[in-house]
């Protein structure tokens, strides 16, 4: 979160990211109700972005485009790497906005790479 705290960053919490962090959050023993997580994002200066029509869209085609180019398979994993429905609407969401996406999925990286994403990844 580091990178929330620099002033020229603004954060944009596509939807779906939103429902996975709070997901992820809970699984992970935070205690806070899903209301409380999503208020103390908002705090930190993280905005929510929803999905427009065409994003849902997009994202469709990001779907049938990670099924005909799956990636290498992440560790510890016997598949190869493709896009999940929330992969593929956060994707869609970024790539209308035109932002950069910071995450640990090195897919993500891997399909811009490859020619198949429109934004710019970064991985810390």
């Amino acid at each position: 979160m580091n990178a929330l705290a620099r002033p020229e960053v603004d954060g944009i919490l596509p939807g779906p990211a939103l429902t996975e962090a709070i997901s992820v959050a809970r699984h992970k023993g935070n205690r806070s109700t899903p209301t409380h997580i999503a208020q103390a994002l908002a705090t930190m200066g993280l905005q929510v972005e929803h999905p427009t029509d065409d994003d849902l869209v997009r994202a469709a085609e990001l779907i049938e485009i990670s099924d005909d180019n799956p990636g290498p398979p992440p560790p510890h994993s016997g598949r190869h790497a493709t896009l999940s429905l929330g992969d593929a609407l956060i994707l869609a969401v970024t790539e209308r906005l035109g932002c950069m996406v910071l995450t640990r999925d090195g897919y993500w990286k891997w399909m811009v790479d490859e020619g198949h994403l429109r934004v710019q990844v970064a991985i810390p």
